[in-house]
């Protein structure tokens, strides 16, 4: 399997990551290895180590659909992580729980990382 690099300067060795890839927790899109977390795309897989995450939090966005009776709500999840670069990568998780996981194991794999939002100064 092809596994690129979210940040471009990381670069385990591919046999790490093929072994890491392989015994990774599967939450949907988002796979939780030991040492770096994996986002299965369309176009290939990528990896964050998480020595690189500084800041990790779940965001909730609403999505409301119109019916013919009534409007249904849909919720949707997504994994938003700061990371050393300056950068928020975000990724969607299946629900609020599967979100929860990500936050815990995050925090397991890297104790500096700081779990929740906050609003930044201005």
């Amino acid at each position: 399997m092809k596994f690129k690099p979210v940040i471009p300067d990381t670069a385990p060795p591919a046999e790490m990551l093929e072994q890491d890839f392989s015994q990774a927790r599967s939450m949907g899109k988002v796979h939780l290895g030991e040492s770096c977390l994996f986002i299965r795309k369309f176009s290939g897989t990528t990896y964050l180590p998480y020595s690189r995450i500084v800041r990790a939090w779940l965001r909730q966005e609403e999505v409301r659909a119109r019916m013919c009776c009534a409007t249904a709500n849909f919720d949707q999840f997504f994994l938003v992580m700061a990371c050393s670069d300056g950068e928020e990568r975000r990724v969607q998780v299946e629900d609020k729980a599967a979100g929860q996981v990500c936050l815990d194991h995050i925090a397991a794999k890297n104790p500096e990382v700081k779990i929740g939002y906050y609003k930044p100064p201005q």
